[in-house]
C-alpha cells in the first residue's frame, strides 16, 4: 500500500489546499521560493500527483520478487531435534485477581497481581523464560496470600474451641466443688 500509490492523509490535503490557493510554486515557477514553506508544499504537490495515479487492480499480480514454488524432487528436508515442546508459561492472572480482591492481607495479593501482569507482558513479548520466572513468583505470592488468609482464622477457631472445652471442664469441676455440702462437725 505504501510508496507511490499511497493515498493522501488528512494533513496532506490541508497542505494541498494551501498550495492551490496560495499560488506558490517551486523552483520551476520562478527560481526561488517565495515562501519558506514552499519546499514542503512542492513535496506535497508531487505526492498528490502520484497519489492520483490509477491503482493496479489486475489479478493475479505479477511479482518478480516472489519466490517460485519448489517441486518435491528439488526440495531438501532438514530435521532439527528440539526435544519435547514445553507448555506455555502460566501467569496465574485469574488467581491473582481473586487474591487481590479477597485475600489481600499484607498486600500479598497485589504483589501477585503485579507479577502476573508482568508475566503476561513477557509472554506476549516472546520472552518465555522471563515469563516463567515471573509466573512462578506470582504463584508463590498467591500461595502466601492464601495461607495468610486461611491459616489465621483456622488457628483462631482452634483456640476458641480448645478454650471452650477447657472452660466447660473447669466449670464442671468447680460445680462439683461448690455443690459439696459440709457439716458442722467438719469445722471443729
Amino acid at each position: 500500500m505504501g510508496g507511490r500509490g499511497a493515498a493522501l492523509r488528512g494533513w496532506d490535503f490541508g497542505l494541498l489546499f494551501v498550495v492551490i490557493f496560495s499560488g506558490g510554486t517551486g523552483p520551476a515557477g520562478g527560481g526561488r521560493y517565495k515562501r519558506p514553506w514552499a519546499p514542503l508544499i512542492a513535496g506535497v504537490e508531487r505526492a498528490a500527483a502520484t497519489a492520483l495515479e490509477p491503482m493496479d487492480t489486475a489479478y493475479p499480480r505479477e511479482d518478480s520478487g516472489a519466490p517460485t514454488p519448489r517441486t518435491a524432487a528439488s526440495a531438501a528436508h532438514t530435521a532439527v531435534a528440539l526435544g519435547p515442546p514445553r507448555a506455555p508459561p502460566r501467569d496465574h492472572l485469574i488467581w491473582s485477581v481473586f487474591s487481590t480482591l479477597y485475600l489481600n492481607l499484607c498486600c500479598l495479593g497485589f504483589l501477585a497481581l503485579a507479577y502476573s501482569i508482568k508475566a503476561r507482558d513477557q509472554k506476549v513479548a516472546g520472552d518465555l523464560e522471563e515469563a516463567r520466572r515471573l509466573g512462578s513468583r506470582a504463584k508463590c505470592y498467591n500461595i502466601l496470600a492464601a495461607m495468610w488468609a486461611v491459616v489465621p482464622p483456622l488457628l483462631l477457631l482452634a483456640l476458641v474451641v480448645t478454650g471452650a472445652l477447657h472452660l466447660s471442664r473447669l466449670a464442671r469441676d468447680s460445680a462439683a466443688f461448690f455443690s459439696t455440702k459440709f457439716e458442722d462437725s467438719d469445722y471443729d
